[in-house]
Parts: C-alpha cells; sequence; structure tokens
C-alpha cells in the first residue's frame, strides 16, 4: 500500500477519497460526470476520466460491467480508511452522551447492545463492537438440554457471566435424565477450570481411565467433547 501511495499525487488522492464518499453515500458506481461537479475536485472531465484510468489501473477501483462508473475495490477501500478518512473530534456534549451510556449496562452482553447503539447515532452507520479476546476463559457450569434428532442445546457459562449456547449432534439419544447426570458430572469435576484444561483433562481421562469409569461418566466426556473440543481455543 505504501508503494501506491508513492505512485498518487494530491489530485488522484482527493479524487479517490470524493469517489469512495460518494459511492458510500449514494450506493451507485461513480461516473466522471458526478465527480466533474464535485465543487471542491475543480478538474476538468478530462481529467476525472485520465485519473479515474489511473486508479483502476492501480487496482482501486473497478467499472462494474452494469455500468460506465466506478466502485472502490478492496484495496482502495484500504487506502481510504488507513491514508484519506477525516476524523471530526468529539465535542463535549457527544462525549458526555457516551460516557453516561456506558454507565447504566451492569454485563458485558448490556454493554454489548449499547456501545453498538451510541457507535451507531455517532456515526449515522452500522455499529458493531466485539469483546476483545480472553487468554484464558474457564468453565464456570453447564446444562444440556435434549432436542429432536439426537440434538442437545447446549448452555454453558464461562467466566463467571458469559453464557453461550451450541447445538451438538450426539450418536444416540439421550433422556432428559442422562442429560442432567451428565451435567452434574461435569460441573462437579471440571468447574474452575480453563477451557484448554478441560479439553486436555477430558482426552487424558478417556485414554487412562475408560475401562474403569461407568457409562454415564463416559457419556458426559463424550458429550462435553462435542462441545469444547469442537471449539477455537
Amino acid at each position: 500500500m505504501g508503494h501506491t501511495m508513492q505512485q498518487l499525487n494530491e489530485r488522484s488522492l482527493q479524487l479517490l477519497k470524493t469517489l469512495v464518499q460518494r459511492y458510500i453515500s449514494d450506493g451507485q458506481p461513480v461516473g466522471s460526470r458526478a465527480l466533474s461537479k464535485d465543487s471542491e475536485l475543480k478538474l476538468s472531465p478530462a481529467t476525472i476520466r485520465n485519473v479515474m484510468a489511473d486508479l483502476e489501473d492501480l487496482g482501486l477501483v473497478h467499472s462494474p460491467h452494469t455500468s460506465a462508473g466506478r466502485v472502490p475495490t478492496v484495496s482502495g477501500y484500504r487506502l481510504f480508511v488507513d491514508s484519506l478518512i477525516t476524523v471530526k473530534p468529539l465535542n463535549s456534549e457527544e462525549l458526555t452522551r457516551l460516557q453516561e451510556g456506558l454507565l447504566v449496562p451492569s454485563d458485558s452482553s448490556d454493554v454489548i447492545g449499547i456501545a453498538s447503539r451510541l457507535l451507531s447515532d455517532v456515526t449515522q452507520m452500522a455499529g458493531v463492537v466485539t469483546l476483545p479476546r480472553r487468554e484464558s476463559v474457564s468453565f464456570r457450569h453447564i446444562e444440556f438440554l435434549p432436542l429432536s434428532h439426537q440434538r442437545v442445546l447446549v448452555i454453558f457459562v464461562t467466566n463467571e457471566q458469559e453464557v453461550h449456547n451450541k447445538i451438538i449432534h450426539t450418536d444416540k439419544a439421550f433422556s432428559p435424565a442422562e442429560l442432567q447426570q451428565a451435567a452434574n458430572y461435569l460441573n462437579a469435576v471440571y468447574s474452575g477450570f480453563s477451557l484448554d484444561s478441560v479439553r486436555d483433562r477430558m482426552i487424558k481421562e478417556l485414554q487412562d481411565t475408560q475401562a474403569h469409569i461407568n457409562q454415564s461418566m463416559l457419556d458426559a466426556i463424550r458429550i462435553a467433547q462435542l462441545t469444547f473440543c469442537a471449539r477455537s481455543s
């Protein structure tokens, strides 16, 4: 991207910035005629056509088959975000509204929802907020609910308050009582361990003590493996 920047002069960068902004605003390919009417560019239609051709040669814009206008490529968006986008500082009223809005929620799910709405209100765009990945995720509690066709809904809690759910497919149908027994065993044996540790301990138990544990414990470990071992660490 740095090499591409060196190949572009200020006029080309300004035109690319204007094209990206118009495309984001209108959602339609941007033609030379539309850009020539932009008062900030102050470029002739012929110059705009030449610059657009240069931007296309550099892979920053492309022309859809259905239109003579251009749209930004992924590289064009990347250059816009990294080097061309202008950020307006927040005024004191906006900062106060953000600070007060984030004081209300009590758990992480509320924080994510409210932060996304606040971000959307400020930017007038879609707001997306995610939590940073934890270095260590601890297992706290698990429940199993039987579904049809040998499927089980798994609900488990990690790191005190984070609730996750997942549907797994088992090799046999389990009754509610069997699933409750499996959950009781897992909660008693593995609660408080990191998920990585839970995976390792389950694999070791299956290898070392499979002949000495009863069927309910074996079922519990196999169900838990379907839940945790398919998860990315």
